[in-house]
């Protein structure tokens, strides 16, 4: 079985129409960037008007806007404020080629500035992805299984989960992912299984945020996690 099959399988039983899978922090709408306004509605619905409403932003402003809107995602909706002003003015202007060719040096950022320019082709990448991605083949006994890369987080129990992971790909000797075009490859993989079930890319890469921690618990039952 393919991670294409497997993430298929998946979502097509976790994806219900009320979206009721997702679940994340609240969006604080103190901090909500101006001209935002979040509709009624659960987590995932917000979470969807939010990403538009700032791609929305970042098409058709100037580059105050864009890097803006970029910094409000990177680093007040996604916690991640290590970044200087240098890297968010890069990661807000710089082309996708030039973004993506740093692998995975940034990408928990430059994946997010991505995602609002094109949330119907880009998706986020980060250390929950990461492992869902890994543990999902883990689950489905994958033929030919492939190690993602995995990051370090905020979350203790994803960290945890993270390591463990690697610990098992590695005496299962699984290959690596090339650092030059895993993105690429992880973002035909969200396509692909978005079309098969006619729902987003961006729902895919939702589900696979949100479901890390019952994905790993899944793929290493045995252990206490």
């Amino acid at each position: 079985m393919t991670l294409e099959n497997s993430l298929t399988a998946y979502a097509d039983k976790y994806l219900t129409p009320d979206n009721e899978w997702y679940l994340w922090r609240n969006i604080n709408p103190r901090y909500l960037p101006t001209g935002i306004v979040l509709p009624m509605g659960n987590q995932y619905a917000q979470n969807v008007s939010l990403k538009h409403q700032l791609s929305n932003l970042y098409s058709n402003g100037n580059d105050d806007a864009k890097i803006s809107a970029t910094k409000y995602y990177i680093a007040v909706w996604g916690g991640v404020r290590r970044n200087g002003m240098n890297k968010i003015k890069n990661y807000s202007l710089a082309s996708p080629d030039s973004l993506i060719v740093n692998g995975v040096q940034g990408i928990a950022s430059w994946s997010k500035a991505l995602c609002i320019r094109d949330p119907n082709n880009y998706a986020i990448y980060d250390a929950r992805v990461a492992l869902s991605l890994n543990a999902i083949q883990v689950i489905s006994r994958a033929q030919s299984p492939i190690l993602y890369p995995l990051l370090k987080g905020q979350n203790k129990l994803i960290n945890k989960g993270s390591k463990h992971m690697h610990e098992y790909a590695c005496k299962n000797e699984w290959p690596k992912t090339d650092q030059t075009d895993f993105y690429q490859r992880y973002n035909a993989i969200l396509s692909a299984t978005a079309n098969t079930l006619n729902v987003s890319h961006y729902s895919m890469e939702m589900l696979l945020f949100s479901h890390a921690p019952n994905l790993l618990r899944i793929a290493f039952s045995n252990e206490h996690f």
